[in-house]
């Protein structure tokens, strides 16, 4: 992931794994409050996707020609949402093993996350409910989040909790909300990417383009 584990990594890699959508979205969430988290509780991410982040299924057409078809369609979920993988999805794991490596405490990171795929085509909203190591303010976090992506052209910080049409359709992460609890020790906090960009094919070329030694952002517009 360029915007937190360097890229120079990347130019020189000989492999290169590609992270998950929901992974992408929970470590930008969690990445700039790595050293304020409490060590005795776990981070909550709530993550709810379009369907198209179920993935597809093989199938056929009339005519006996092979197509994919996707697991998952609105007429299934009735126009609703459907929580699944509600223990031990894989993204989980990937998102605490690589947070774990920006910890200047050495501290291993542990996330618990909940996927809940929605009747919308695609684009991810995760709500983040973070405990604390010490008391902070809401604007001391959107602070952090400021600092952490200054100048990273494919991340957002704004002051409203994203929706939807913040991220569908878009090549970016986009970020806000941010909420402190009356007691000041848990912050809450909203991100939004596209699962079929960001989330997939913008960062693979974010990725492709730095091994191969072209300008980064080559081929992807940038979102204003």
């Amino acid at each position: 992931m360029t915007e937190l584990y360097g890229r120079q990594q990347i130019r020189t890699a000989k492999r290169i794994a590609n992270p998950g959508c929901y992974a992408t979205s929970t470590q930008m969430l969690l990445a700039p409050l790595i050293n304020h988290l409490n060590p005795s509780s776990l981070p909550t991410v709530f993550g709810l996707s379009g369907y198209s982040g179920a993935g597809t299924v093989a199938s056929t057409n009339s005519a006996g020609e092979p197509i994919s078809l996707p697991k998952v369609t609105p007429e299934i979920l009735g126009g609703g949402v459907k929580p699944y993988s509600l223990t031990d999805h894989i993204h989980e794991r990937e998102a605490g093993f690589h947070l774990s490596s920006l910890s200047s405490q050495q501290q291993k990171v542990k996330v618990a996350f909940i996927p809940t795929v929605a009747s919308w085509f695609s684009g991810i909203i995760s709500t983040a409910s973070v405990p604390l190591n010490n008391t902070i303010k809401a604007k001391e976090v959107a602070e952090l989040f400021e600092e952490r992506y200054k100048g990273e052209r494919m991340v957002r910080i704004m002051k409203d909790v994203p929706a939807l049409k913040d991220v569908e359709g878009r090549h970016g992460w986009v970020c806000g909300g941010f909420q402190v609890h009356s007691g000041g020790e848990r912050v809450v906090l909203v991100g939004g990417l596209d699962n079929l960009l960001k989330g997939a094919a913008t960062q693979c070329l974010q990725n492709l383009n730095l091994a191969l030694g072209y300008e980064e952002l080559g081929g992807i517009p940038v979102d204003n």
